[in-house]
């Protein structure tokens, strides 16, 4: 089922989107890179994780600045390892989210059992979780706000947030940003109504009990 989803998310791009789609999106991870990613880790990965990095291994800025879900930069493995490195410092500080999904464990907000691989530029971002709480699903995909302390569940797996990605595609919820097409750039933006990013003014993923 998730290569559907792959094939149907690079058509849409390669119509919509030609730049993100032949200049943004990396090649393919090799088994082999994925395999020694996993090494270096130290975690066993979900499968639909390393089929999507089989898809492309992240994207890159050198032509174009785009993004993929929800307007964030999809991040490389090698770029994974580099913000969890630059990161490495604030694992031990055990800084608590003040509001989170069920599924989510609050207690470590850095927790090196969340493998992030998408990031906004500032300081929220998509996140692979290991160690969910026991009504949640390992390999489910969080989005971790550290601006606000917030962690909400956007989908159960790496196949349900491509599912959720190629329907909002097809049904016209995402655009090109117009400031970056004045320059020369195609970065995808999605509608407010489900805008990850600006969480707490979406029709999807507001949460009114987050204050």
């Amino acid at each position: 089922m998730i290569q559907k989803q792959l094939e149907n998310i690079q058509n849409w791009l390669a119509q919509h989107a030609a730049k993100i789609a032949n200049q943004s999106l990396n090649p393919a991870a090799s088994i082999a890179d994925i395999e020694q990613f996993e090494q270096r880790l130290s975690k066993h990965l979900p499968e639909d994780f390393k089929q999507l990095y089989c898809w492309h291994n992240g994207m890159n800025e050198e032509e174009n600045l785009g993004s993929l879900f929800y307007g964030m930069e999809f991040l490389s493995l090698t770029n994974i390892e580099t913000k969890r490195a630059d990161l490495a410092d604030l694992v031990d500080e055990l800084f608590v989210l003040q509001h989170a999904d069920p599924q989510i464990n609050p207690t470590n907000a850095h927790h090196r059992d969340w493998v992030q691989f998408a990031h906004d530029g500032g300081r929220t971002g998509l996140y692979v979780d290991l160690v969910p709480t026991a009504v949640g699903q390992i390999g489910q995909v969080i989005f971790i706000d550290h601006e606000y302390d917030v962690g909400i569940l956007v989908a159960n797996s790496i196949t349900d947030l491509l599912q959720q990605f190629s329907d909002d595609l097809d049904n016209d919820l995402y655009q090109l940003n117009e400031d970056a097409l004045e320059d020369e750039n195609e970065f995808l933006e999605s509608d407010a109504a489900i805008d990850l990013v600006n969480w707490h003014m979406s029709e999807r993923w507001a949460r009114s009990d987050f204050t």
